[in-house]
This record gives C-alpha cells, sequence and structure tokens, in this order.
C-alpha cells in the first residue's frame, strides 16, 4: 500500500528532533548513585583522617584542584540550564537558513522505499538502507545517515499510515542489523 504525506514542519517540530534521545533506565539510576557513593567516600575519608582535612584546608594543589572541580561543575550546571534556549535557537536557526524548510515536505511510503520531496530536493531511500529511526511524542525522525534527518510530525497523521511506516522501518533495522 502506498501512502503520500504532505506536511509543513514548525519550530517545535525540530526542538523535539533535538532533543537527546533518553537515557536507559538503568543509567538514570547508576549515575545519581556512582555520585552518591563518591561523596560517602570523600565524606568518610575527611572524618576518618585528619590529615585529609589538614590537606583539604592547606594544600595548594587540593585547593586548586577543588577549584577546578567547583568550576567544571558550575559550567555543567549552566550548560544544563541553557539546554532549552540553545535547543530553540538551533531550531529556529534551521528553519531560517535553510531555504525551503518552511515549504511543505512531501512523503510517500511504500512497501519498497522512502521518498522524500521539498521545494529544493528530493531523494528516495529504500527501506534497508536507512540508518535509524526514533519516535518521541510528537514526531517520528528517520535517519538515512547518521547526520541527516527527515521529521514526520504524528499530529493529523492517520494512525493506520503510522503503523504502517513504523513497520517498514522496525523490518529495515532488523534487515540492517541481521547483514
Amino acid at each position: 500500500m502506498r501512502d503520500e504525506l504532505s506536511l509543513t514542519l514548525d519550530e517545535d517540530d525540530f526542538i523535539a528532533a533535538y532533543r537527546l534521545p533518553a537515557r536507559p533506565r538503568r543509567l538514570a539510576v547508576l549515575v545519581p548513585l556512582l555520585a552518591l557513593i563518591l561523596v560517602f567516600l570523600i565524606v568518610t575519608l575527611l572524618i576518618q583522617f585528619p590529615e585529609a582535612r589538614l590537606a583539604f584546608a592547606e594544600s595548594p594543589m587540593i585547593i586548586g584542584q577543588t577549584g577546578a572541580v567547583i568550576l567544571a561543575a558550575s559550567l555543567l550546571l549552566l550548560l544544563l540550564i541553557a539546554t532549552p534556549a540553545l535547543r530553540r535557537r538551533a531550531a529556529r536557526s534551521t528553519l531560517n537558513d535553510h531555504p525551503g524548510m518552511r515549504d511543505p515536505m512531501h512523503y510517500t511510503i511504500d512497501p519498497d522505499y522512502f521518498h522524500v520531496r521539498s521545494t529544493y530536493a528530493e531523494a528516495c531511500y529504500p527501506w534497508a538502507q536507512l540508518w535509524d529511526w526514533r519516535e518521541c511524542e510528537r514526531l517520528l525522525v528517520v535517519m538515512p545517515t547518521p547526520r541527516n534527518f527527515y521529521l514526520i510530525p504524528k499530529s493529523g497523521i492517520d494512525p493506520a499510515v503510522l503503523d504502517r511506516l513504523r513497520s517498514y522501518l522496525a523490518r529495515a533495522r532488523r534487515r540492517a542489523s541481521a547483514s
């Protein structure tokens, strides 16, 4: 069965696409646990050994390293706080600086190919040649290469068409991993 979609992308679609994929549940628990263990070990060291407390107070090397760690943690925190604004700016830049991105995208989905047509470009990919895909609540992201992607917003699309697209993508992923 052949399906044809014509969709116009907006800034929120790109913001959703630029979000990092969710961390696996195991890592979401492991990272805070490792940080907690590290803090526990440092506190235990400071309580158990008076020389360690003295070193933190008087050693220029440890004072300098502590300052560097605090600076790195502060910069990481600032980056985490700025991430939503940076993501929005990247989405706006993508729409404004790439010709035709505000025009409708036309997708043709059939059992053999994934075909994309925009104002200035046209591409046709056999399903087995696609690199990967991912899905979030708002859209499907189809990646023919690691650095190229096509967005398919789910709003307004027939659920049966989305199910067929997912099945083509899932079969393509299995074929790609089997070879």
